[in-house]
């Protein structure tokens, strides 16, 4: 079977192709385009595998062969789902691969952010004893405190059952449909964004991007939070306004946040959350720890393999084929 990887960047992706795979790798220039050299290596790809790139019209009609396109991950907004479907193609996400990964990292920042942990390593490396011990001054526990997960889906629901263990209250919000005895067993109380945003110490984005989150995080619900709030980001760029992001904590109108997704990625170095002390950033590896990693690639393939090898319908179909 030949697969055509799309993908950006990927240094070890010899040693992840499975041997008996006929492989090219193609990735798309910065006019969103992909060059005729890379069209012509995929005329007789028979699967896609894709990191972010995008699958439109352009290589979907390069690719006349092509029996499935296959997302790396959870998200799928690089995918032209109209025209894949029209095609008679199935476009597949790995629905929930990672969901314990990015739980774990969105715990951790909570963590970090609340035991002030940067400045604390920084004046322990200094042995800046007297100063390190003051920090307990701004330090605070996670128990009693109140945690507003937008989205309360697979990510949202296992960052739900970390903070319960903790001793924390949540609440959620979700536009689509919720497993209710799930929400129950984790006391999570349903609620509107208004009202999360006021009653959270912490809010946190678990929600995919779709027309009802694109920008979802702006001046209006930044200034519906309170200054102590703290605002977590590990879902999808294009969620949160980031120069009104960075304006709010600026001024003081949130107290801290933590992003791991962005707009531009890679992270520009003109972005306005760099370089702000109350603002934690990493680059967009939530979900990507080294056994998340493998999981989402073993998947991926068997996911092709069913479509290719087996004639069987493939798993988290996308777009209705």
């Amino acid at each position: 079977m030949k697969i055509a990887y799309l993908l950006r960047v990927r240094p070890d992706l010899e040693d992840i192709i499975p041997g008996d795979v006929e492989s090219v790798r193609v990735e798309v220039g910065d006019n969103g385009l992909y060059s005729d050299d890379d069209l012509q290596k995929v005329k007789d790809a028979e699967a896609f595998i894709i990191g972010m790139e995008p699958v439109n019209e352009q290589i979907l009609s390069a690719a006349p062969n092509l029996k499935i396109v296959q997302r790396l991950g959870v998200g799928y907004e690089t995918l032209d789902l109209e025209a894949t479907a029209k095609r008679g193609i199935p476009a597949c996400n790995l629905e929930g691969v990672n969901k314990e990964a990015v739980a774990e990292h969105c715990l951790a920042l909570m963590l970090t952010i609340s035991k002030q942990l940067p400045k604390a390593l920084e004046l322990t490396q200094q042995a800046d004893w007297a100063s390190a011990r003051k920090l307990t001054t701004q330090t605070f526990e996670l128990f009693e405190k109140t945690l507003g997960i937008i989205g309360f889906g697979n990510t949202g629901s296992a960052l739900a059952r970390r903070a319960q263990a903790f001793g924390m209250n949540i609440l959620y919000n979700d536009t689509g449909t919720v497993d209710s005895k799930l929400a129950a067993s984790l006391n999570a109380q349903a609620t509107d964004k208004p009202t999360l945003y006021q009653q959270s110490d912490f809010v946190c984005i678990c929600t995919d991007l779709n027309d009802t989150s694109r920008m979802m995080i702006n001046a209006e619900a930044l200034n519906t939070m309170g200054s102590n709030t703290h605002f977590i980001c590990c879902a999808r760029g294009g969620i949160v306004d980031e120069p009104a992001l960075a304006t709010a904590l600026k001024n003081g109108t949130i107290a801290a946040a933590a992003i791991d997704v962005f707009g531009v990625e890679p992270i520009a170095a003109d972005n306005p959350l760099i370089g702000l002390e109350n603002c934690l950033l990493t680059s967009h590896v939530a979900g990507v720890a080294h056994d998340t990693t493998m999981r989402i690639w073993n998947r991926a393939h068997d996911n092709v393999r069913a479509v290719l090898q087996k004639g069987q319908k493939p798993q988290w179909v996308r777009n209705g084929v």
